[in-house]
C-alpha cells in the first residue's frame, strides 16, 4: 500500500511511480543555480511557485526565472517549481479528486471535480460540478466525461486507496505525453 506523508513525499513519489505530471522540483531558495537549470530545461508559458510544506499555501504564477528570482525571498527555506498547468486549461475534460477503493464487489469511488475551463484544484471544492460517493457499478460515474480515463489511469498504476488529484486533458501533456495529469497522490496529511 502507498503511504504518503505530505506535500514533499507526495511529489517523490509520483515520480518514484512514473506517473505522468507536469515538471516539478522542489529546490533551496538559495539554489538559484538549480532553478534556472529547471526553467531553462523545462520551457513552458508559464510556471507557478508554490511553497512545499504547506497546504493551501500562497503561489505564484511565473512567465520566467527571472521573475522567479524576485518573488524567492517570498518563501522560507524551499519553494517547488511546476509547470502551470493554466496555458491549457482550454483543453480540460475534467479536473478534481477521486479515491477508488477496492471493497468486496465493484469497488467504490468518491470523486469531486468539474468539467470546465475555469477548474482547479481548489475551486473544485467550493462548487464541485461532481461530488460523489459510489459504487463502481452505477453508470452514473460511468457518464461522467472523462471518467473512464482517470479510472483507468488509477487501475493501470494500482493507486487505489489512495486520494489522486488529476486532470484529464483532451490533448497529451505532461512528462509522458498523456491525457491525465497527475498533480497530487494523498493518503491522508
Amino acid at each position: 500500500m502507498i503511504t504518503i506523508k505530505d506535500k514533499k513525499d507526495a511529489i517523490i513519489k509520483i515520480k518514484e511511480l512514473g506517473l505522468n505530471h507536469f515538471p516539478v522540483d522542489i529546490f533551496s531558495v538559495t539554489d538559484k543555480k538549480g532553478i534556472k537549470k529547471f526553467f531553462d530545461k523545462y520551457k513552458a508559458e508559464e510556471y507557478v511557485l508554490r511553497n512545499p510544506n504547506r497546504t493551501k499555501a500562497k503561489f505564484y504564477f511565473v512567465k520566467n526565472y527571472e521573475e522567479a528570482e524576485k518573488l524567492l525571498p517570498k518563501f522560507k527555506t524551499e519553494v517547488t517549481v511546476v509547470v502551470s498547468y493554466r496555458p491549457y486549461k482550454e483543453d480540460i475534460v475534467l479536473m478534481g479528486d477521486i479515491k477508488i477503493s477496492r471493497n468486496y464487489g465493484a469497488g467504490t469511488v468518491d470523486l469531486t471535480a468539474r468539467s470546465d475551463s475555469e477548474a482547479t484544484h481548489r475551486n473544485i471544492y467550493e462548487e464541485p460540478e461532481y461530488n460523489l460517493h459510489a459504487s463502481l457499478d452505477e453508470d452514473r460515474v460511468w457518464k461522467i466525461n472523462g471518467f473512464d480515463k482517470i479510472a483507468r489511469y488509477i487501475s493501470d498504476h494500482e493507486l487505489y486507496d489512495v486520494i489522486v488529484e488529476f486532470g484529464v486533458y483532451d490533448c497529451k501533456l505532461g512528462i509522458n505525453k498523456e491525457n491525465v495529469v497527475i498533480s497530487e497522490i494523498r493518503t491522508g496529511y
